[in-house]
């Protein structure tokens, strides 16, 4: 995960670590394990000076400012605090409870971070160097235990998790129709833990089984709540750890003494392959099944503690004349024909041999997929489209692609184990390095590298980077942060012409969580769009009509949106959903998915409560009050757009937009509300540029030796805006890798 440190954060931490000696302050990275002989969490610092008082820092969090606060009291570290109001409760609020302790327990302010909290936790200790330096304190460690004198018994702590109470979003993916914290049973003696029992879990399965087979050992054997969290799956590890928290402080636990991380292994191993594939979604997982039928040796690099990817977000992918389409009768599209929608829509922006090469590989691979799956419990393709097949979201579906497929074959997968460098020898890409969770270094020399980590819609820096802000939803995988992206331009690869963020069709913002709910489908009803400026921007039907290519890209392009509806309506959208507020014609005559047309949005209300506490809604008697109360820049320009909709309205005619009269709902009787959105992305799409063979290229447009790269990190099968249609993204990622390996597989038999 990225870090973000603002610089004078940063200037704050390299002042404290040259101000006190190395023992009691290196980079987080760094911190010296206790005392071996003394008790684990039982170091306390003294100040040669003799300091007393109390003295402050701080450093950027990730969603504001974060302030520590150390007591000094002659020369010894007797009080730490932080507090950050921004950070997430229940992922950053446990670097801000767990690091304070930490610190008072090692007697350093350079501990190790909070495993799965990042950017607090950075944020925390950069705020407590500076508070050190502040003091001017020079601090050196004595032993001091931390004893524990819990009463012995089973005690219980809940947590939520991925999941919160009241979302409705779990069910789609396998959870609960109705979420129930995490609840976590804890058995102690008067000193140590004995046992950690998940005994409930309402998270997304697949996402919780690593979690409940690692934590509560981990616990256990390090006496511990500051153990690793389960990559990819971080806020179901934080509620295990969350709940395991609460229910050793009901045993009265000193939480200081169960808060010390573990320390980081020397290990080193050396792997020899023919390919090795990093990432272990769908293009690394399908360039894994053909290289092993290709008698090819494989290890694949996977960050993550599960398998899959973002695609097991996904509902399905495209192909072309499948089997499955031909047995169903829904092969009327060819590869010809689709290839030359595909074209004319993008105005050949896209590399056209690779389009084409895509397209006439995709139903081969559908058939072999779905060939392995019939072969298993699991149905795979469930439904089949025009252009789409439906196999539902989860993780079963590649989960068993290994369990019965790929690792009884001889495919080495390695999770929880982060790339972190092409190998090169000379101008030729020969492995990958890498490191484990638990810092076993691994150097995995390979004939062939295929790099598909799903780019980069988890990092902000990047985001800001290529797109000029951040202000976008993930609804995809925090872990996609574009390290194999990096990677490959570190190796000389180039980017290709249209790096994009893969724009969802519903909205979204950034402090209000509305995909748990029924919030996001708020732009689907027609209601009044204004951007920042207060001005309108957009045919508001184009949300529905053509929601991925047009829609989705005004969104974006005005940065943000307002949302402007009666509380009538939300009234109306509360009890009856989108028959609330449009006719059952013109619901029938959009062909909307089914979710969004449920028959209540019973959580409507909540959400718009939260919105409003949150000051990313508003609500006024008039809508001239409802503009000020936004707070405009330019009243006149929102006072003419108002005025210039109710004309719209009072007509049904648009003859700026060319709206259609049947998706223009009413805004004759306040109270009116206003509620900020932004654009959901499920990551982001065309990076390396690659041609037909997914050989990545140099800036010469000259493949690059022995690289390759596939799924959302390669660059050039789409274009801007994003092809209007569903599994676009997932049906490229399948058959990318597929193209991938087919060519290695050729290449190294030559």
């Amino acid at each position: 995960m990225k870090r973000r440190h603002s610089k004078r954060a940063l200037a704050a931490l390299l002042t404290a670590c040259m101000a006190v000696s190395l023992a009691a302050c290196t980079p987080p990275e760094e911190a010296p394990s206790p005392t071996p002989s003394a008790p684990a969490g039982s170091v306390r610092p003294t100040a040669a000076a003799g300091v007393s008082g109390v003295f402050e820092g701080s450093a950027q969090g990730f969603g504001g400012e974060v302030t520590v606060t150390l007591t000094l009291t002659d020369g010894a570290l007797t009080g730490v605090s932080a507090v950050g109001g921004e950070e997430t409760p229940d992922v950053g609020g446990r670097a801000l409870t767990l690091l304070p302790d930490t610190m008072l327990a090692s007697g350093s302010v350079a501990v190790d971070g909070v495993s799965g909290a990042t950017v607090t936790s950075d944020a925390v200790l950069a705020a407590a160097a500076a508070a050190l330096a502040e003091s001017g304190a020079v601090l050196t460690a004595r032993p001091v235990a931390v004893e524990q004198h819990m009463t012995p018994g089973t005690y219980y702590g809940e947590a939520y998790g991925k999941w919160k109470e009241g979302t409705i979003e779990g069910e789609r993916f396998g959870s609960p129709a109705t979420i129930l914290p995490t609840r976590v049973a804890v058995t102690v003696d008067e000193t140590s833990i004995l046992s950690v029992v998940v005994e409930d879990c309402s998270d997304t399965p697949g996402f919780t089984d690593p979690c409940i087979e690692r934590i509560p050992a981990a616990i256990v054997a390090q006496q511990s709540v500051a153990v690793d969290t389960v990559t990819g799956a971080t806020l179901t590890s934080q509620a295990i750890l969350n709940g395991a928290a609460a229910a050793l402080t009901e045993a009265g636990a000193n939480l200081a003494g169960f808060s010390q991380s573990a320390a980081k292994s020397a290990a080193a191993e050396t792997l020899d392959a023919d390919l090795v594939i990093v990432g272990a979604g769908a293009a690394g997982t399908m360039a894994a099944l053909e290289a092993m039928d290709a008698g090819l040796n494989v290890v694949i690099l996977e960050k993550c503690g599960k398998v899959g990817g973002t695609s097991v977000c996904s509902t399905g992918f495209a192909a072309v004349q499948s089997g499955l389409q031909k047995e169903a009768g829904k092969d009327a599209n060819t590869v010809d024909g689709t290839f030359q929608t595909l074209m004319d829509f993008c105005k050949w922006r896209a590399n056209a041999p690779l389009v084409y090469k895509i397209l006439e590989t995709s139903a081969g691979v559908v058939d072999k997929l779905q060939g392995l799956w019939d072969q298993t419990d699991d149905p795979g393709v469930t439904k089949v489209n025009d252009i789409a097949h439906d196999t539902g979201k989860g993780t079963h579906k590649f989960d068993v692609l290994y369990d019965q497929f790929l690792i009884p074959g001889g495919v080495n997968l390695l999770l929880e184990t982060t790339a972190t460098e092409l190998i090169q020898d000379g101008g030729a890409v020969a492995g990958v390095k890498a490191v484990k969770q638990d810092g076993t270094q691994v150097t995995v020399n390979a004939r062939a590298t295929l790099v598909c980590t799903g780019g980069f819609g988890g990092n902000d820096e990047m985001l800001t980077e290529y797109f000029g802000h951040d202000n976008f939803y993930l609804n995809g995988l925090a872990t996609n942060v574009g390290d194999g992206l990096n990677m490959c331009l570190a190796a000389g690869a180039v980017l290709s012409d249209e790096v994009e963020p893969h724009l969802a069709e519903f909205c979204s913002n950034k402090k209000v969580d509305f995909y748990a709910g029924y919030m996001k489908f708020m732009n689907q009803a027609g209601f009044l769009a204004l951007d920042p400026s207060g001005q309108r921007f957009v045919n508001e039907e184009f949300f529905v009509t053509q929601a991925l290519s047009y829609g989705a890209s005004a969104l974006r392009r005005a940065g943000y949106a307002y949302l402007i509806f009666t509380q009538e309506q939300l009234d109306a959208m509360t009890e009856r959903g989108l028959w609330g507020v449009l006719s059952e014609e013109t619901i029938d005559s959009l062909k909307l998915r089914a979710r969004i047309i449920v028959p209540s949005y019973y959580t409507l209300k909540d959400e718009m409560d939260a919105a409003l506490a949150a000051g990313e809604a508003w609500k006024a008697d008039s809508l001239e009050a409802l503009g000020q109360a936004i707070g405009f820049g330019d009243q006149d320009i929102y006072q003419k757009s108002i005025e210039d909709y109710l004309n719209v309205l009072a007509t049904g005619e648009d003859p700026l937009f060319g709206k259609r009269s049947d998706m223009m709902p009413g805004l004759d009787k306040g109270p009116y509300y206003a509620v900020r959105v932004i654009s959901a992305i499920d990551g982001t799409y065309n990076g390396i540029r690659v041609n037909e063979d997914m050989q990545a290229l140099g800036g010469d447009y000259q493949p690059i030796p022995g690289l390759y790269v596939a799924g959302q990190d390669s660059g050039g099968y789409f274009s801007y805006p994003y092809y209007e249609g569903a599994g676009w993204t997932q049906g490229y990622a399948w058959t990318s890798g597929a193209v991938a390996a087919r060519h290695i597989a050729e290449t190294l038999a030559d």
